[in-house]
């Protein structure tokens, strides 16, 4: 199902390429350089692929386009991805009939002989319908996707942060459905419970992503679980040992947990953080009240 995609970028700036309305290099220069450009995509995507912001194409006028299949569809992924970002759910819908009409799975459009590059069936096209699911507030429909492409690869890391972050969510939005306080509880406990398990098995596969240790740590800390924060927040300065927030935040934490030995952690990493960033303030009253604290 995969396919080839020519995302080197052009040798000129971006401001170069869109003055001269170059379509097609403005998008490969997106990609090369991942930025995050949705508004310049639409509007350059949707010229260069020929279909209308509202999501209106042609398939004939597709077909024949002097664009290669590879990078019509990277294009075509391009542009469903910013349509989303920019709220544009019809777009994004039609680049998804695109896709499968580039990729060889409908009006014959695929070499003879040859397997379609893209189908209902292919990763890439789930993980795009499973977005335009969140889009469209389907997150029931958007969640069975991602278990279907993590019961085939567990380790498929765009799945397991996009249904943790639908758990997440939801963990912090049960209030509408309850009608008493017990029954928020218990669905706010539920929902958290699922959102800490799938937080969990994404760092099993994914051990070195900082940001989700992080997230780790602020929901180890939301549950008073002190030690566990520590934990995760000792990961987070293995991958940034220059980043004075994350010291202080950990030097808090030890404080927090209280005993001589955490004390002295604390007083070491609060002394870090203020040696890394004078300036930060937190750090220092931390850094005073830690101090006197055991002295």
């Amino acid at each position: 199902e995969t396919y080839n995609d020519n995302t080197m970028g052009p040798e000129d700036s971006l401001e170069t390429l869109l003055r001269t309305n170059d379509h097609l290099s403005v998008l490969r220069y997106i990609r090369a350089h991942k930025l995050r450009e949705p508004h310049l995509v639409v509007r350059h995507g949707t010229l260069l692929l020929n279909i209308s912001p509202s999501g209106e194409f042609s398939p004939r006028k597709l077909a024949s386009s002097s664009l290669g299949n590879a990078e019509k569809l990277s294009a075509l992924e391009q542009l469903c991805i910013s349509s989303l970002e920019v709220g544009n759910l019809p777009l994004a819908e039609s680049c998804l009939d695109a896709l499968l009409l580039v990729g060889g799975n409908s009006n014959g459009t695929a070499t003879a002989g040859a397997a379609p590059l893209i189908t209902k069936e292919s990763t890439r096209y789930r993980k795009l319908l499973a977005l335009c699911l969140e889009s469209s507030t389907d997150y029931d429909g958007a969640l069975k996707i991602y278990d279907a492409l993590l019961k085939e690869n567990p380790a498929n890391s765009h799945a397991a942060r996009r249904k943790y972050c639908i758990l997440a969510a939801r963990a912090n939005d049960t209030t509408a459905s309850s009608s008493s306080i017990s029954q928020w509880e218990e669905s706010s406990s539920e929902a958290q419970l699922k959102a800490y398990s799938a937080l969990n098995d994404y760092l099993q596969h994914h051990p070195g992503e900082v940001t989700a240790w992080n997230e780790m740590a602020e929901f180890c800390l939301s549950h008073s679980d002190y030690k566990g924060a520590a934990y995760c927040y000792e990961e987070v300065i293995l991958a940034c040992p220059l980043d004075s927030d994350v010291h202080t935040k950990l030097g808090e934490v030890y404080a927090t947990i209280g005993g001589i030995d955490n004390l002295k952690m604390a007083r070491k990493h609060l002394a870090q953080a203020v040696n890394l960033n004078g300036a930060n303030l937190r750090g220092v009253w931390s850094l005073v009240a830690v101090a006197e604290s055991y002295l």
